[in-house]
């Protein structure tokens, strides 16, 4: 039996596997619509956590109200977790159902995504609880630094591809392939987090790239995108055998 072009999770129902082209579209669709909904409901939450003001004397006797550093960064840091919850939530809920319709059962996508919602965005949330202090320890000293951007967004993002391919992979019933799949999809993660900080760096110098989380919106999309796309890549690859233990190109008989 010719195994090249289909991929073949276990499915005691009998139900043949789908071809890797559709496997590819579903999981690519997947990765687009998480990236454009993660970008959406993080632009509705921009901002949500407001820095406490402080009454600060100027000259002239004038006095005016101020956040403090310590209550910006705390502010901060509240945005951006919030932020990289919605992105674990929505790649999780995306990749879960992804999953299913590849493996032929919305039903069962529906199930996991919904799960992967949770988990995804308890994962999101707790790395950035973790993480995103480091932003305000000196760890960035200016915007020409992305060795620490990338290590600390890296680690977020690569927690919030993990759940993405395990969720893939569960919805594809690749029982076999759940370590391929979550390897593929903090590859990718770890791809689109060099690649975002190396572009925008280029392209958008005065975006705030480097800080937790983007000054602008369209650098915003940019890292929603290539994270979700990515993640979807990676997923799709090793939930079909080809990251950790790549597939057998010939036949079978």
């Amino acid at each position: 039996m010719n195994r090249a072009s289909t991929t073949a999770p276990d499915d005691p129902r009998g139900v043949p596997p789908r071809p890797h082209w559709q496997v590819w579209a579903i999981a690519l669709s997947a990765g687009l619509a998480a990236g454009i909904g993660s970008w959406l409901a993080g632009e509705l939450a921009h901002g949500a956590f407001k820095p406490r003001l402080f009454a600060i004397e100027v000259m002239g006797g004038l006095s005016s109200r101020q956040p403090s550093r310590e209550s910006q960064n705390a502010a901060d840091s509240k945005n951006a977790t919030v932020v990289f919850a919605i992105l674990g939530g929505v790649t999780g809920l995306t990749m879960g159902f992804a999953g299913g319709l590849a493996g032929r059962s919305g039903s069962r996508g529906l199930k996991v995504g919904v799960g992967a919602l949770v988990i995804g965005g308890l994962v999101g949330a707790l790395a950035s609880l973790a993480l995103v202090p480091l932003f305000f320890r000196g760890f960035v000293p200016d915007r020409s630094d992305l060795l620490a951007p990338v290590m600390i967004h890296g680690s977020i993002w690569v927690a919030v591809g993990a759940v993405g391919g395990l969720a893939f992979a569960i919805g594809m019933r690749c029982w076999g392939r759940l370590a391929d799949a979550i390897a593929g999809a903090c590859f990718g993660a770890l791809l689109a987090t060099i690649f975002f900080h190396a572009s925008a760096a280029g392209l958008f110098p005065d975006s705030g790239s480097t800080e937790p989380v983007a000054s602008t919106s369209i650098v915003r999309l940019l890292a929603m995108g290539l994270i979700s796309v990515l993640v979807a890549i990676g997923a799709a690859a090793g939930a079909q055998g080809g990251f950790l233990h790549p597939a057998s190109s010939g036949t079978e008989n």
